[in-house]
């Protein structure tokens, strides 16, 4: 059975605030235009409150040329926010080892299925996590997919790196249930 649960239903996103989310670092997290939005230099990640285990994902995102962003899922620590403790869906076309490209999950599903230009345009990000299973789809294009991840649940965290401008709307998830 599915429970649709949209973001903004939750209180995670409003449309209007960041209620519902911990900023952490030194990235400068805002709403323009109704999107949550990092711009400019620092380093830092945007996390949910809740916790979630299995579930499918969207995100519309957009980055610029200059941009390291991504999508952490399935954090369990709030201190330590890193691939070894998230599983990290990667948001960077011009990354300097293009295995770790957008749509690989960073050292787990590398190189990508398919490659993926995103740089100055809305894009789509869907997630499928049901236990150890994880399928990830940029654009509709199957880009990563792992049988074997850690089914234990954590938090979801936005990440903006570095320089550059990264935009996320219409954050969606459907908790799967029992």
């Amino acid at each position: 059975m599915y429970l649709l649960v949209l973001l903004a239903a939750l209180g995670l996103y409003d449309g209007a605030t960041l209620s519902g989310w911990q900023p952490q670092g030194e990235a400068r997290w805002a709403i323009e235009d109704n999107h949550i939005t990092a711009r400019g230099a620092g380093d830092g990640f945007l996390l949910t409150e809740g916790s979630y285990t299995d579930f499918r994902l969207h995100v519309d995102f957009w980055v610029d040329a200059t941009t390291n962003s991504g999508v952490f899922f399935r954090c369990r620590d709030r201190q330590r926010i890193h691939q070894d403790t998230c599983l990290e869906l990667n948001i960077w076309d011009e990354h300097p080892r293009q295995e770790a490209r957008t749509g690989s999950i960073v050292f787990r599903a590398m190189p990508p299925l398919a490659r993926v230009e995103t740089v100055g345009r809305w894009n789509t990000m869907d997630v499928l996590a049901e236990g150890p299973r994880i399928e990830v789809r940029v654009n509709g294009q199957l880009t990563a997919q792992l049988d074997d991840a850690d089914p234990a649940g954590g938090f979801i965290a936005l990440q903006h790196w570095e320089t550059g401008t990264v935009k996320f709307r219409r954050l969606t998830l459907d908790v799967l249930e029992d």
